[in-house]
């Protein structure tokens, strides 16, 4: 087997414009002081310009306690150039099994602090560079290298071997377990057809489009704007107006059923599943969160009105949280205080995490807690 990927260089581009336009028309007038007023109205301006993004440093200048938190959070780090991360240098000269039928990986710096990847006695061309990182760290790091298939679709290629928990071990990629080699580049890993690589960028990235073997219009991280949408426009009206009109989630409209639209959209809702999987349920289905809490009763009976954030600051990471404030929430609930719901029998001011959503290993020390919130 001889092959040589040579791919397209990586583009980055700020901001772009988005298909969903927020305007609205801001009147200013003079009072008989001579001082200006600002009025809101509801009506859409048609000239207004449509929303791009702007970037979270401009959100931070008003928003700076929510900058601060996010930057922290798992959220700040899902998407990487490898060569400005601190793989490089933890790969480079390592030789790590791949398994039967894929050989043995030899790791080597290349230029610019980037990272490439050979079969042990492989031809001399057939050398892989290692493009992206994706994940925090936290839990792990996996390489996605990006390359156009002879149909000159741009397909992705998830590496086989994988980082974890801030580089104290690297070893086999989750999920390649059981994989097979069944084209020539899957010797290095799970080749990914384009919509479901599109789907993967898209879920690490504020903004990103797959493009003739690149990655476009980039806005690495999934940063204020990914849940948010394209800030401009509010920014614009936020300069202009002590009291500019409500945005994003403070719209009138905003209720439990779009905060779950939005977190599912890449935590994985059930329509992304089979009904086997739901109905089984197996432990890997723990880190699509929304999954289980749909079928809690905290969620069912509660009219539906459990949400991600009843627990969980959007900003913040709840690795920063100690154990009594993570079941703060639990315990408004149920504990002796509020009468409408029951009271857990066996203690209701610690435990409720370890009892009822314990967290489940996923393999190479990976633990998920289970969001669907019962009795065991």
């Amino acid at each position: 087997m001889r092959f040589l990927l040579r791919l397209p260089p990586y583009v980055a581009v700020a901001g772009i414009s988005s298909t969903v336009i927020f305007a609205c028309t801001l009147i200013v007038r003079s009072n008989p002081s001579g001082k200006l007023l600002a009025q809101e109205t509801a009506s859409i301006a048609n000239t207004a310009p449509a929303a791009v993004y702007v970037g979270k440093q401009v959100c931070g200048e008003c928003h700076q306690e929510n900058y601060q938190s996010h930057a922290k959070h798992g959220h700040a780090g899902t998407f990487f150039d490898v060569s400005q991360t601190e793989l490089p240098d933890i790969f480079a000269s390592q030789s790590i099994d791949g398994g039967e039928s894929f050989g043995v990986y030899q790791y080597a710096l290349g230029s610019n602090h980037s990272l490439n990847v050979q079969v042990q006695g492989a031809d001399q061309d057939a050398v892989l560079p290692l493009q992206y990182a994706l994940g925090s760290g936290h839990n792990a790091q996996t390489f996605l290298t990006l390359f156009q298939s002879d149909d000159g679709s741009t397909r992705g290629l998830e590496h086989r071997i994988s980082c974890y928990h801030g580089g104290t071990q690297l070893g086999l990629t989750v999920g390649h377990l059981n994989k097979s080699v069944d084209t020539p580049m899957e010797i290095y890993g799970d080749e990914i057809e384009p919509s479901t690589l599109q789907r993967c960028i898209y879920c690490h990235t504020t903004t990103a489009e797959v493009r003739s073997g690149a990655i476009t219009n980039l806005v690495a991280n999934v940063n204020c704007e990914k849940c948010h949408g394209p800030g401009s426009e509010h920014v614009r009206l936020a300069r202009e107006s002590p009291t500019p009109p409500p945005y994003s989630v403070g719209q009138a409209t905003w209720d439990s059923e779009s905060e779950l639209q939005l977190c599912g959209d890449c935590h994985r809702l059930p329509r992304s599943l089979s009904k086997k999987e739901l109905r089984e349920y197996p432990n890997t289905l723990t880190r699509f969160q929304p999954v289980g809490m749909l079928m809690s009763n905290c969620y069912l009976k509660s009219n539906r009105q459990l949400r991600c954030t009843t627990c969980h600051d959007p900003h913040g990471s709840v690795h920063q949280l100690d154990e009594v404030q993570k079941i703060e929430a639990c315990r408004d609930c149920h504990g002796e205080s509020n009468p409408s719901h029951v009271p857990c029998p066996v203690n209701n001011q610690t435990g409720c995490i370890e009892c009822h959503m314990p967290a489940i290993d996923q393999s190479q020390g990976i633990k998920f807690h289970d969001h669907w919130i019962r009795v065991r």
